[in-house]
């Protein structure tokens, strides 16, 4: 079904005066251009900011001597995945 969708479109494009292909080339790229590019890690946190889902970006880590003194806890009864798991069945 999609590769309908493809031949329409194409089709569509053959009838663009030469100006109108040119633009459609312009954008094809442009659009190309920014998909190859990855996005780095400055503007994935900036992104996640724009959208809300952080309201900022913490600064990177420079003392780790606290995680280094880290002790673990024992936990008891099920493992969280699997409470999960049964919350959503």
């Amino acid at each position: 079904m999609a590769h309908t969708t493809f031949d329409r479109v194409l089709a569509e494009a053959k009838t663009l005066s030469l100006d109108e292909q040119r633009q459609l080339r312009d954008h094809l790229e442009a659009w190309l251009t920014t998909l190859s590019t990855p996005m780095t890690e400055v503007e994935f946190e900036q992104q996640l900011v724009a959208q809300g889902i952080l309201s900022d970006v913490p600064p990177p880590i420079t003392d780790v001597m606290p995680y280094q003194q880290r002790t673990r806890i024992q936990a008891h009864g099920q493992p969280l995945s699997e409470t999960i798991i049964e919350e959503r069945g």
